[in-house]
């Protein structure tokens, strides 16, 4: 697996750590806040989100699941090391990484304190997860799921989640929903449950009447900063790599190594394209300040 840029790396271990999933498939945990709420599969309230469609609420978070219909009553399973949710940290990072890995029919709990924490499932990207060891391919697309949910700022963004092919029925997109949200954000990609930890993003082509709609001011992690890594990569505002284009199929092969568990964002228009201003120039700012503004 490549190494990360000493830079990105520290940046990313600070805001997603993930501990080692052992050969018994004890969840781990990462350091994420919660943010992005997803569509597609669920039908979701802020922050409680349930599939294809996800929404965002804390800065450096997750998005989660909104369209993928709700369970009642999902089978459950005890944690299998109970202190991975010791905390409320530690509890809302699981939150995110069980709604990536489980089906939306299974939940984890534990107990703590006579209090009992339940973490549902979601997309479904790792199902067996509860079980053994994800597989390669399940690691690539549960962190392609927890990156696609990063929120900057922390604010709360409908987001639809998608893939070609979908691995789940949940990240597979209605006519109604591709005609709502029609803005391409971009891919992401990566494994986070490796020893060194790889996060990158592809940008998507958008219209110049998308390119100044507000809403990317509420997502920031395909927008270049400025910084690159000492081979010349973009660093995002999200401290992701930013590897080109997602149109072309070339910027999901990374160091000799292709990437077929990308997970593509899609985002709703804030506006009529009409009041965008299109013939306007756009600029990205750094983390921090506005992201992206109009130019008067």
């Amino acid at each position: 697996m490549p190494t990360v840029h000493p830079l990105v790396r520290s940046a990313w271990w600070s805001m997603l750590v993930l501990s080692t999933v052992s050969a018994c498939a004890e969840p781990g945990a990462y350091s994420m806040h919660p943010t992005d709420v997803p569509l597609s599969g669920m039908s979701q309230q802020a922050m409680e989100p349930a599939s294809g469609i996800r929404d965002s609420g804390t800065q450096a978070a997750p998005d989660s699941p909104a369209s993928t219909p709700a369970v009642a009553n999902p089978t459950l399973t005890a944690l299998a090391d109970p202190s991975l949710a010791s905390t409320a940290a530690k509890r809302e990072q699981l939150k995110y990484l069980v709604r990536c890995a489980l089906p939306a029919g299974m939940a984890l709990y534990a107990d703590q304190d006579s209090t009992r924490f339940t973490f549902p499932g979601g997309l479904g990207l790792a199902p067996r997860w509860v079980d053994e060891a994800m597989t390669p391919s399940e690691e690539r697309w549960v962190s392609a799921c927890l990156l696609a949910h990063v929120n900057y700022f922390g604010t709360s963004v409908l987001v639809s989640m998608r893939a070609t092919p979908p691995p789940t029925p949940v990240l597979a997109v209605s006519d109604d929903e591709s005609r709502s949200f029609s803005i391409f954000e971009g891919g992401f990609f990566g494994n986070l449950f490796t020893p060194e930890p790889v996060a990158y993003t592809c940008r998507g082509t958008r219209t110049p009447s998308q390119a100044h709609d507000p809403i990317l001011q509420q997502r920031v992690c395909t927008q270049e900063t400025g910084e690159t890594t000492a081979e010349g990569t973009p660093i995002t505002a999200c401290r992701f790599l930013l590897a080109g284009y997602c149109e072309d199929s070339a910027s999901r092969t990374v160091h000799g190594t292709t990437y077929t568990e990308v997970i593509f964002t899609y985002l709703r228009p804030s506006m009529p394209a009409l009041e965008l201003f299109p013939g306007l120039p756009a600029t990205s700012g750094p983390p921090g300040g506005p992201p992206y503004q109009i130019l008067p």
